[in-house]
């Protein structure tokens, strides 16, 4: 009797390609059929919930007006004969009949098995004379229709499980006779191929009948081309053997013959192999310098532990200086290298690397003594340089000083043309009080002679009362404005001499300054738009020293003598902690050249004409180190330029050092 197991298992074994191909086969064929069957079923279930509807909607067109008249009559024998008659369609599971009163829907009458939710089934009015008198009911059950999809669902899988199996097997079946058969045949080839080529190619059964081949032709034809570049190769890399030897040879010959010291180390520092360098260079034969310690020849004995510990962690070494060891006799100076050498990711030897440089320590040891020589004629140049340095240094702090008297300068000449403009302002208010005061004297006396002489009348009375009012009037206004000038100007000049720090509105402080900076530039435009309640922990003097050499450089640098010109100050407030200050003016500009330079002591536009260059180079040092913040110029020639400054609402505590224009930030 056939055995069908040991059959099955010779076309298809079950880690071969066969049982793979036929497993996979049956897999998709099966997953195929089930989404086509489930397709299939899933529209046939739709059209039956479509019909299973109309054919409700169809009860009610033949019903619908029968039940009306029946619930409109109260006839329940003909209602109950009527809603069975719909029960019993296919399909119906429930039907109610709702007679509606006052709006109001009363159950009258149903029967069926009443669903567990209404989904699936129509609601219908039923009307009598064009008035509605209750509502018709119909629940349909799928219950008949998931029986006969179950049914159809065993029958489809069954026959494509019949069918998938049978298809497999006869696939299988072509795919050995097609393709495995060959495999086969190749395996064996390659199995009993000898290893010189001698064998003929390989050529498939059944192949000479053929016009035009497959792809196991052409896998045939690679395995042939394959097998024959392997023999290529196999004859190729016996020369290369016969090539490496040759060069062994080479290097070898090259070695012996090499003036440098070559040797291998072994794992305790014996000489494993030595090229003829090492007997020529130590004076000891081959036989010697074999199987001794490496150390007690090349190495003098204070080097000895040292480079013994650091030889055994077999790492690379480079550039060791070392002399021959006192009992070869010699004195001979070598420069050591040594690098490991693996076998296999072992490490086998350290290989050393000795050139001998005698003669270069010679030739070093005379250029040491012209570079002696040399250092003794830089150590009196180096005096020489000394003395110069220090009288630069002694020029460098007069330098200093002479600069910090000019920023101080600057500073009281802020305030010196301050108070000229107050007292210029000051000096028309109070003569006219002057001149007010005389005219009230000369009219007292006038008056007291006509009392004194009793020619006072009531007319020349009056006239006195009169006069005396107004210049009363004349004089409170002068002497106000007078009074506020000398205010603002008392509270301006004591923030700029103390540059204490206090607490102050913005724009109080501000309205105060540019009040006493107005009379000194009368032609130009002092404009400020600063909100209420920004209150500043700072150094009211320091700011007002800001604005004011701002505002004198916009006119003095921004303007011609005869030109007027609009300069302006806004605050806005960027968050709880910065405010931002703008200084604007519509004046000539700075050029391209210059814009980087403005914040540099000593850089003016203006020298000989009273410029001193150090009135933005203050502003700066006060922004950024007395009030914490920081300061940029944008700048367009003709159209004037623009000073952003950012200031902290609580300045940091101030004190003295060296100032730099490191957050000085120009914008062409």
């Amino acid at each position: 009797m056939i055995n069908i197991r040991s059959l099955a298992s010779e076309f298809m074994p079950r880690r071969g390609l066969s049982f793979r191909l036929l497993f996979f086969i049956i897999i998709c064929n099966f997953i195929f059929a089930i989404l086509t069957t489930g397709i299939g079923l899933y529209q046939e279930y739709i059209t039956d919930r479509e019909q299973i509807l109309e054919n409700i909607d169809n009860i009610y067109t033949s019903f619908g007006q029968s039940v009306a008249v029946s619930v409109w009559n109260l006839n329940e024998a003909q209602i109950a004969v009527q809603i069975h008659g719909i029960l019993d369609f296919p399909d119906i599971q429930y039907v109610r009949i709702r007679e509606t009163i006052e709006n109001v829907n009363i159950v009258l009458s149903e029967v069926g098995i009443a669903p567990v939710n209404e989904l699936f089934g129509r609601s219908f009015t039923l009307a009598y004379q064009g008035t509605e008198v209750g509502q018709l009911e119909i629940f349909a059950s799928l219950d008949g229709v998931y029986a006969r999809l179950i049914d159809k669902v065993v029958y489809a899988i069954t026959s494509q499980i019949i069918i998938s199996l049978l298809l497999s097997v006869i696939i299988l079946g072509l795919f050995h006779q097609v393709v495995i058969r060959h495999i086969v045949k190749m395996v064996d080839y390659i199995r009993t191929a000898s290893p010189d080529g001698s064998e003929t190619p390989l050529v498939l059964e059944g192949r000479d009948q053929r016009k035009q081949g497959n792809e196991l032709d052409v896998l045939v034809e690679a395995f042939n081309f394959a097998r024959a570049k392997t023999v290529s190769e196999f004859n190729a890399r016996q020369l290369v053997n016969e090539k490496l030897a040759y060069e062994r040879d080479f290097s070898k010959t090259v070695i012996n013959y090499s003036n440098t010291i070559i040797c291998c180390l072994n794992s305790d520092l014996t000489i494993d192999s030595s090229n003829a360098a090492g007997s020529a260079i130590s004076g000891l034969s081959g036989d010697d310098i074999i199987g001794k310690d490496w150390v007690s020849i090349f190495v003098e004995e204070a080097k000895m532990s040292d480079l013994t510990i650091d030889l055994k962690k077999y790492q690379s070494i480079g550039s060791v200086e070392l002399q021959l060891n006192g009992s070869t006799g010699k004195s001979n100076t070598l420069i050591w290298s040594f690098a490991p050498f693996y076998d296999s990711g072992t490490i086998r030897f350290m290989i050393g690397f000795g050139q001998d440089v005698t003669e270069l320590k010679k030739a070093e040891s005379q250029l040491t003594m012209l570079n002696s020589q040399l250092e003794e004629k830089v150590t009196k140049r180096t005096e020489s340089l000394k003395e110069s340095n220090t009288k630069l240094a002694v020029a460098f702090e007069d330098l200093k000083y002479a600069q910090q008297s000019l920023v101080e300068t600057e500073k009281l000449a802020s305030l010196g043309r301050l108070v000229a403009g107050v007292a210029h302002e000051i000096n028309t208010p109070i003569g006219i009080s002057v001149t007010v005061n005389s005219a009230l004297v000369a009219e007292h006396k006038i008056i007291s002679g006509l009392m004194s002489e009793g020619k006072l009348t009531k007319n020349k009375l009056e006239h006195f009362i009169s006069r005396v009012g107004e210049a009363t009037i004349l004089m409170g206004r002068t002497l106000e404005s007078a009074s506020d000038l000398v205010q603002n100007f008392k509270q301006v000049s004591a923030d700029q001499v103390s540059s204490k720090r206090r607490s102050f509105d913005l724009q109080t402080m501000v309205s105060e300054l540019l009040a006493t900076l107005t009379p000194t530039y009368k032609r130009h435009k002092l404009e400020q738009n600063i909100p209420e309640g920004i209150c500043l922990d700072s150094y009211p003097g320091s700011l007002a020293q800001v604005v004011t050499n701002l505002a004198t450089n916009a006119i003095t640098h921004g303007y011609d003598e005869e030109e007027t010109g609009e300069v302006s100050i806004s605050v806005d407030q960027i968050d709880a902690e910065k405010i931002r200050i703008i200084f604007a003016d519509n004046g000539k500009g700075i050029s391209k050249a210059n814009i980087d330079k403005i914040f540099e002591p000593f850089f003016t536009t203006k020298r000989g004409s009273g410029g001193t260059g150090l009135g933005l180079n203050i502003v700066h040092n006060i922004i950024t180190s007395i009030l914490g913040g920081k300061i940029w110029v944008t700048s367009t020639r003709g159209e004037g330029t623009v000073f952003t400054i950012e200031l902290p609402l609580i300045a940091p505590v101030f004190k003295e050092g060296k100032h730099t224009t490191d957050d000085a930030v120009a914008e062409g």
